[in-house]
């Protein structure tokens, strides 16, 4: 298998997102989502882009972003956009035309029919994301894997991330699948809501690269 590609989500300063980077992450995902702990302002996120710019892979974590919204992270530059709400296949289309970035998008998955749809997404999208069902109201962050089981049939033709619950603990346990090399984990590097950990980030890549602690 390919090395391992690590998506560290919900960054929010230059600290973590530099340590991040140090420790061997490939993406950086920053959260435009008011009701999260892991939201970021424009203005907090523009200074932290500049400062790591050409160092690691970039991404906007958005939920039905408006053409505003989709103009804005065009002119921070962001090498990727995430799209991890509702967007129907016409939206994902269209963004896909009228845009560089590259396509991350997410589904929500508690069994196999959470799968079905999928495919139709993919000539559209350079990534898939699985995540476990969110809480109410709040997209992603659940803290929660989702049974893993439900994609040992799941062949996409695109590249995909596993996300939902990820974290030192059972970072080898996902490898062991043997299904992808692409990881996006938030919560599980975290010493409380939205606040990430220097340690806990080291811990699980070095753990992810099969480096023994």
């Amino acid at each position: 298998m390919n090395k391992v590609q690590i998506k560290i989500c919900g960054v929010k300063d230059i600290t973590i997102a530099e340590h991040a980077i140090s420790c061997g992450a490939s993406f950086l995902g920053f959260i435009f989502f008011e009701n999260s702990k892991r939201n970021i302002s424009t203005e907090s996120c523009t200074k932290i882009l500049k400062e790591i710019e050409g160092n690691v892979n970039t991404v906007a974590v958005t939920v039905d972003p408006s053409d505003k919204d989709l103009e804005n992270y065009s002119e921070m530059k962001f090498t990727h956009l995430q799209l991890h709400g509702n967007e129907s296949l016409e939206k994902v289309q269209n963004i896909n035309k009228a845009y560089n970035f590259k396509i991350i998008k997410s589904f929500n998955v508690a069994s196999e029919s959470d799968l079905m749809n999928i495919d139709k997404y993919t000539d559209f999208v350079d990534h898939i994301l699985l995540d476990s069902k969110p809480k109410k109201n709040m997209p992603g962050g659940t803290g929660v894997a989702f049974d893993w089981k439900i994609i040992r049939n799941f062949y996409p033709k695109k590249p995909f991330f596993l996300s939902g619950g990820l974290n030192s603990n059972n970072i080898l346990d996902a490898l062991r699948m043997n299904k992808t090399n692409y990881f996006d984990v938030s919560s599980g590097v975290e010493n409380s809501e939205g606040i990430k950990d220097k340690k806990l980030i080291s811990e699980f890549i070095l753990k992810a690269n099969k480096i023994t602690i």
